[in-house]
C-alpha cells in the first residue's frame, strides 16, 4: 500500500510540468496562429487600400471560426493608421502600420519647356538635361547635358547661342551658334563647332508629368484638411508656422524680417492658395522632417482668374526650400496661371535673388521666371526664361519623387 500511494505521488509529480508545458506550447500555437490572422488581415487592408477597392473603417475577417478586426483610421488626407487584431480563443495578436497615400512622379530633365521655349540671358546656367518643344535661345550659354527642341513635329525644333559639354548631343531640326560637346542631330546647322548634321530622327513630345487631375487631386487633400481664415483678401505669416494640409482662399504672403534668420515655414501637407503667393526676405519653407522621402506641393490656382492671378513670386534675400531629412524630398511650386499660353507676358512663377535649396517649379500653361542668383533643382512651365546668374541644378532622385497625395 506504501508503495502504491508513494507511486501514485510520483506520477502525479511527474505529470504536472508535462501538463503544464502541453498548456504553454498549446498557447503558443493559437498566439502564433492569432498573430497570422492578424497579418491576413492587415495584408487585405492595404491590398484593397492600394488597388483602389472597397473597404469600411472597420473589417471583421473569419477563418474557421476565429477572427481578424482590422480598423482604418485616417490621420490627415494622406495618411492612414491600419490596426488588425487577431483572435483564436481569446489569444490576440496585433499588427500595426501607418499608410502614407503618394503620386509618384517622373522628371527627366533639369528642364522642360512646352511650345513657349527656353531663354537663357547672360552667365544663367542649366546643369543637367533640356527638353523643350519651342525654341531654345542662348548667348552662348552653357547647358551641361543633352540639349533637345523637338519643336511642334518633333522635326521642327531650334537652338541658337548654346554650350554644352561632357559628350553630351544636341539634337533640333536647325542648330546655330552653338558649341557641341558630343554629335549634332539635325537638319541644318551654322556658326557651330561642326559643320556636319548627323541624321536626325522623330524626338516624340514628352508629356509633362504632373497633370491637370494630379493637381486637382493634390487640392482635394488640401480641402480635406481645412481652410484658413483670411483677413482683408490676405493670410499673412511672418513667424514660425506648421502648416497644411489646408485651403487658402486669398492671397498668400510669408514675409521675413529683412535681417537674421527669419520664420521657418513647415509644410505638413499640399497647401492650395486661390490667389497668389508671394514669399519674400530671410524664409525658410521645409517640408515636415517627419516626412522622409516624401514632396509637398504649394498651389496658386484661382479657378475664377488664371489671366492676372494665380501666380508665385518668391524675392529677396535668405530664401531657403528645404526637404526632408535623407534626401529625395522637395518643396514643388506649381502655378496654374495660363498667360504665357494666351500671350500673355505676365509671368506664374518668378524667383529672383538668392532663392535657392530643395524647389521645384511647375507652371504647365505658363511662363517661368528665374533671375539674379536664383537656383532651383528643376522647371517645368510652358515658357522658361533664365537671367543673370540663374542656374538649375538637377537633382539625383528626380526620376522617382513622390508627392503625398490622396490617391
Amino acid at each position: 500500500m506504501f508503495f502504491v500511494i508513494i507511486s501514485i505521488t510520483f506520477a502525479l509529480g511527474l505529470s504536472t510540468p508535462v501538463v503544464r508545458e502541453y498548456v504553454t506550447s498549446r498557447d503558443f500555437e493559437k498566439s502564433k496562429g492569432a498573430y497570422y490572422l492578424s497579418e491576413s488581415g492587415h495584408e487585405d487592408a492595404l491590398y484593397r487600400l492600394k488597388n483602389g477597392k472597397q473597404i469600411s473603417a472597420e473589417e471583421v475577417l473569419v477563418l474557421e471560426g476565429n477572427t481578424a478586426t482590422t480598423t482604418i483610421t485616417n490621420v490627415s488626407g494622406y495618411e492612414k493608421f491600419i490596426s488588425s487584431l487577431g483572435d483564436i480563443f481569446k489569444n490576440t495578436r496585433r499588427v500595426k502600420s501607418t499608410l502614407t497615400t503618394s503620386v509618384g512622379e517622373s522628371f527627366s530633365f533639369g528642364v522642360h519647356a512646352g511650345e513657349g521655349g527656353v531663354l537663357l540671358q547672360n552667365s544663367s546656367t542649366i546643369t543637367g538635361n533640356l527638353f523643350s518643344a519651342g525654341p531654345v535661345v542662348g548667348s552662348n550659354n552653357l547647358v551641361s547635358g543633352t540639349v533637345i527642341a523637338a519643336g511642334t513635329t518633333g522635326l521642327n525644333g531650334s537652338i541658337t547661342g548654346v554650350q554644352n559639354q561632357g559628350g553630351s548631343s544636341m539634337y533640333a531640326g536647325t542648330i546655330s551658334n552653338s558649341t557641341i560637346a558630343g554629335d549634332a542631330y539635325c537638319n541644318t546647322i551654322s556658326g557651330s563647332s561642326t559643320t556636319t548634321c548627323k541624321t536626325l530622327t522623330l524626338q516624340p513630345a514628352q508629356p509633362f508629368p504632373i497633370s491637370a487631375a494630379d493637381i486637382a487631386n493634390f487640392e482635394a487633400v488640401a480641402l480635406a484638411g481645412g481652410t484658413v481664415t483670411c483677413t482683408s483678401g490676405k493670410y499673412e505669416l511672418a513667424s514660425n508656422t506648421t502648416l497644411g494640409p489646408a485651403k487658402i482662399p486669398c492671397d498668400f504672403i510669408i514675409t521675413g524680417t529683412g535681417t537674421g534668420g527669419g520664420p521657418v515655414i513647415t509644410l505638413g501637407g499640399p497647401l492650395w492658395v486661390t490667389g497668389n503667393i508671394k514669399i519674400k526676405n530671410h524664409v525658410t519653407v521645409r517640408v515636415d522632417p517627419t516626412l522622409v522621402g516624401q514632396s509637398i506641393v504649394m498651389i496658386a490656382d484661382n479657378p475664377s482668374n488664371h489671366t492676372t492671378s494665380s501666380k508665385i513670386e518668391v524675392e529677396g534675400t535668405g530664401l531657403y526650400f528645404t526637404g526632408a531629412p535623407g534626401g529625395s524630398s522637395w518643396v514643388m511650386l506649381i502655378s496654374e496661371n495660363t498667360g504665357a499660353s494666351m500671350g500673355d507676358p505676365n509671368e506664374a512663377i518668378e524667383l529672383e535673388q538668392g532663392a535657392q535649396g530643395d524647389v521645384l517649379l511647375y507652371a504647365r500653361l505658363g511662363d517661368i521666371l528665374l533671375k539674379n542668383n536664383a537656383s532651383v533643382k528643376e522647371v517645368t512651365a510652358y515658357k522658361i526664361t533664365l537671367q543673370n546668374s540663374a542656374n538649375v541644378i538637377y537633382a539625383s532622385g528626380l526620376q522617382n519623387a513622390l508627392f503625398t497625395s490622396g490617391t
